[in-house]
């Protein structure tokens, strides 16, 4: 099969969406389709502007210039080279599904279009109601003119399902210990609790390096690992230094694969106060090294993750349960409960999901106008 991935951000950009769109193409293209990968030529990360045809790890990419905001870029594509696809799988609901679902409906676009939510657009609270105006109206248009919708999460398809009844829930795929081994030494001799990931306003880190600053007598270090290029990590800093708290929350930016690995491995915890996440990628793929979860309750997936693997504890921001919740986690843990969140983990490896995602494209293909 021919097919085509749509996204925003891919490599050398680094994120959630960058990394499970490298993954299910690895897959595809290891099981022998032919896959292109079409993106932005511009990394919004670092500002560098990248080739317009480039290829990583055997994957062809093709850049395409863009113009307006970073979080409604616009651009136009190649409809000579979408249309001798099979399928266009779009990664996000933004420009690109909204002007190929127009291209669809125009008959410019002959090709099977099918979108993958991530989250959809509803990560923070702010200009929701601009934002459920939007949804329910251009979105709600939007996909009326495509063939397939795969929502990655529970929460995804609690959302979307009201604008599309033939939503297909697909959960994201995760690469199991995808920062290696470590350097070796014995694991979980500490009980430190892992964040990792963006720095972004919905994670609420400033909440949780108050809360945990204000623990009574913690057992371990809260060790806050990410890129400083992907929120204000300066901030983040600034407050651990007014709450004098370095003692026990310490901030981690731009350390390699090994060291990340070695801080997860000595580590019992992985933990995140985020409101929202489209499914909650990194908290996987931390279970997957045997950390338990330590989650906030309101994202859905993260309630799942908890009572699916038999393992962790759930928190409730704004309550003043955290120290209690804090305690019961850590009196928990066990090597059973931890391989418990190992074993969870596996269910998500992308041999799994790439599989389960063929098979909603060969349905789809079947129902379109365009059968495969």
């Amino acid at each position: 099969m021919k097919i085509a991935h749509v996204v925003r951000q891919y490599y050398p950009s680094v994120g959630g969406l960058e990394d499970y769109t490298y993954n299910l193409a690895i897959e595809q293209r290891a099981k022998g389709h032919d896959v292109v990968v079409i993106t932005l030529n511009t990394d919004f990360q670092t500002g560098e502007q990248l080739p317009a045809v480039d290829q990583y790890m055997g994957i062809e990419i093709r850049r395409v210039p863009w113009r307006g905001s970073m979080r409604y870029p616009i651009a136009t594509m190649d409809m000579d080279l979408l249309n001798s696809m099979d399928l266009v799988h779009v990664h996000a609901v933004d420009f690109f599904i909204d002007y190929l679902s127009l291209m669809k409906r125009l008959g410019r676009l002959q090709a099977t279009l099918v979108l993958c939510t991530h989250g959809g657009f509803f990560h923070t609270q702010k200009h929701q109601w601009l934002k459920k105006l939007f949804f329910n109206t251009v979105t709600r248009f939007t996909l009326s003119g495509v063939d397939g919708v795969i929502c990655n999460s529970t929460n995804d398809q609690a959302v979307f399902e009201k604008i599309f009844a033939r939503c297909v829930m697909v959960n994201n795929g995760i690469r199991l210990k995808k920062f290696g081994e470590g350097s070796g030494g014995p694991a979980a001799t500490t009980d430190d609790l892992i964040y990792l990931g963006r720095f972004s306003s919905n994670k609420r880190l400033a909440w949780l390096i108050e809360a945990y600053a204000g623990l009574t007598n913690p057992s371990g270090l809260l060790k806050i690992i990410g890129r400083s290029k992907t929120g204000d990590a300066q901030q983040l800093q600034a407050l651990i230094d007014k709450l004098d708290c370095g003692a026990r929350v310490k901030l981690l930016l731009d350390i390699d694969d090994t060291a990340i690995a070695d801080a997860i491995i000595r580590a019992k915890a992985t933990v995140s106060a985020s409101a929202y996440e489209g499914f909650g990628l990194g908290v996987v793929e931390l279970m997957s090294y045997g950390l338990i979860p330590f989650l906030s309750t309101e994202p859905l997936s993260f309630g799942d993750f908890v009572r699916d693997s038999e393992s962790g504890v759930t928190f409730e921001v704004g309550a003043d349960n955290f120290d209690h919740q804090y305690q019961k986690l850590i009196a928990n843990w066990s090597s059973a409960t931890a391989a418990n969140a190992a074993h969870y983990a596996r269910r998500f490896s992308w041999t799994a999901v790439s599989e389960e995602i063929f098979n909603v494209y060969e349905s789809t293909l079947e129902k379109s106008v365009r059968a495969y």
